[in-house]
């Protein structure tokens, strides 16, 4: 016969169940879960380059296409330029074949970071012509506008090596909004004909201002409410270590700080 069991009332809130018995009561204690933003001083940028055209820059006609892959040159190896016969593929008078890449890059959610866009590469004048007035340019767009240039040595004479570096400043958005350009001419015919190789291309950015949000969980005193400790970890819940100041994300979603 089923006998229901008698009132009864706990002596402590606190206390707890072990198996097997006796035990002693562990101090009690919980975890809050926080969203954060780690706001380095300086955030780099993973940039690609990939071929492009100059019927996006709209340069003139003495700037007709370097013919086929430009890829290695924008991954750091070896890119011939061959010398032009006569200027007939220019504007008549000279021929400066180019290079277009288109600069990509997938920066971490950081709206209204600003930062710097480095590009460098080196060129090598063989000839058989020496150089003609202008001979070449590293130049940098946004769109069709050009940003920002360095330019060969004037009258370079065969066997010739020039390092050409361009800086510009930029913004988060532009690095992810794709209508950013890079581009190499040089001269393969003025009065005579000559051949490059251009090579030890460079590129990279840098942001300020850019924050990594990742989840920063609390071990709380039940008793006093003290925080008696911390762990860190991405969003994805692997162990995360902050490399410059955390505070609160400003929106949700955003990533500043």
């Amino acid at each position: 016969m089923y006998t229901h069991p008698a009132p009864y009332a706990p002596h402590d809130s606190r206390a707890c169940c072990c198996t097997p018995s006796p035990c002693s009561c562990q101090p009690c204690r919980s975890s809050s879960t926080l969203l954060l933003c780690d706001a380095p001083t300086t955030t780099p940028v993973a940039l690609t380059v990939v071929d492009d055209t100059v019927a996006k820059l709209d340069i003139g006609p003495a700037f007709p296409d370097l013919a086929g892959s430009h890829a290695a040159l924008w991954s750091g190896g070896a890119l011939a330029y061959p010398a032009d016969p006569n200027a007939s593929a220019g504007d008549g008078t000279q021929v400066y074949r180019t290079a277009v890449g288109r600069i990509t890059a997938a920066p971490p959610d950081c709206e209204g970071a600003t930062g710097t866009l480095t590009a460098s590469t080196r060129v090598t004048l063989h000839g058989p012509g020496a150089g003609q007035a202008q001979d070449g340019s590293l130049m940098l767009f946004r769109g069709s506008t050009l940003i920002v240039q360095d330019n060969a040595t004037r009258n370079a004479p065969v066997g010739h090596v020039d390092t050409l570096t361009v800086s510009a400043p930029v913004t988060a958005a532009d690095l992810a909004g794709g209508d950013l350009y890079v581009a190499l001419y040089l001269e393969t015919f003025h009065v005579t004909r000559k051949s490059w190789t251009a090579d030890q291309f460079t590129i990279t950015a840098q942001l300020d201002g850019c924050a990594v949000q990742f989840l920063r969980t609390f071990v709380i005193d039940c008793d006093t409410g003290a925080v008696l400790g911390h762990a860190d970890a991405t969003l994805d819940g692997e162990p995360y270590a902050p490399t410059g100041p955390v505070g609160q994300c400003s929106t949700p979603g955003n990533g500043s700080s």
